[in-house]
């Protein structure tokens, strides 16, 4: 899932938005009973993998980036609309589906230019996943790991070993040479 900001305008402006994004982030998890996967949070918009139980996508949607809207519209002395139209998503089909998707969220740091490896952008949840350290209460890195095996561990190296090698294959083609 996908939503960005209007006419390609910022969405956060610095760290106080970014972490009132995450706090109305988690409150929306909680609220519609969502299970969020992963997240990346970037200046002009934000991906997120949720499993939504209960068919209330649109509404939370609709609360979080309504919420978010008021709080960087107070802020920063300004009105008007903070998004631009619609989220986009797309259900995953599959667990390899889901595996391509949790990979594509966490290099979109990387392909955006903002960080040289997806672990360094603090604005994500690659790097509290693959690390182990204490993520968002609202994050849900067990299922995340759970693709890659049974054990935390293994399934962090595992993990860390998808998204390097998406690395590596991505800056072959940016450079022009054979992977």
């Amino acid at each position: 899932m996908v939503a960005k900001g209007n006419a390609g305008e910022p969405i956060v402006r610095n760290d106080v938005d970014r972490r009132g994004f995450l706090s109305r982030l988690g409150q929306s998890v909680h609220r519609h009973r969502w299970q969020c996967l992963a997240y990346c949070l970037l200046d002009t918009h934000f991906h997120l993998l949720l499993g939504t139980p209960i068919p209330n996508l649109g509404a939370g949607m609709r609360w979080l980036k309504s919420a978010h809207a008021q709080d960087v519209n107070y802020r920063h002395g300004r009105s008007g609309h903070l998004f631009g139209g619609r989220f986009y998503s797309v259900p995953i089909k599959s667990d390899d589906h889901l595996v391509s998707a949790l990979v594509y969220v966490y290099l979109n740091p990387v392909r955006a230019g903002v960080a040289r490896r997806p672990h360094e952008w603090e604005w994500s949840s690659y790097g509290v996943t693959v690390r182990g350290e204490r993520a968002p209460a609202f994050l849900n890195t067990a299922a995340v790991l759970e693709l890659f095996g049974v054990d935390p561990t293994m399934s962090r190296i595992r993990l860390a070993a998808a998204v390097d090698e998406t690395l590596r294959l991505d800056r072959a083609r940016w450079s022009g040479s054979d992977p």
